[in-house]
């Protein structure tokens, strides 16, 4: 499992074994970086992530295995850091 950077305008279909986890997928961060800045939207992700799962509304079995796309450049830090680090 791994992070990919992914735009469906330029790299066309999902490469296989990926799962899309950007807005509307339930996995994205719903905390816009042009509203918070990018480390506060992810550090509220984190919560909300934490929340969700403890409460048993996201399994996060059901992205396991595959690779996870979401569209922030690669140098960048994003929120699926944040689920594949919660997944070790």
């Amino acid at each position: 499992m791994k992070r990919i950077s992914y735009n469906r305008y330029i790299d066309g279909k999902l490469p296989p074994g990926t799962k899309l986890v950007t807005r509307p997928s339930r996995f994205s961060n719903p905390y816009h970086v042009a509203e918070h800045g990018r480390e506060e939207a992810l550090r509220l992700f984190k919560i909300h992530l934490d929340d969700q799962v403890e409460k048993g509304i996201l399994n996060l079995e059901d992205l396991r295995g595959y690779d996870l796309a979401c569209i922030c450049p690669m140098d960048e830090k994003c929120h699926v850091d944040i689920i594949l680090n919660k997944m070790k």
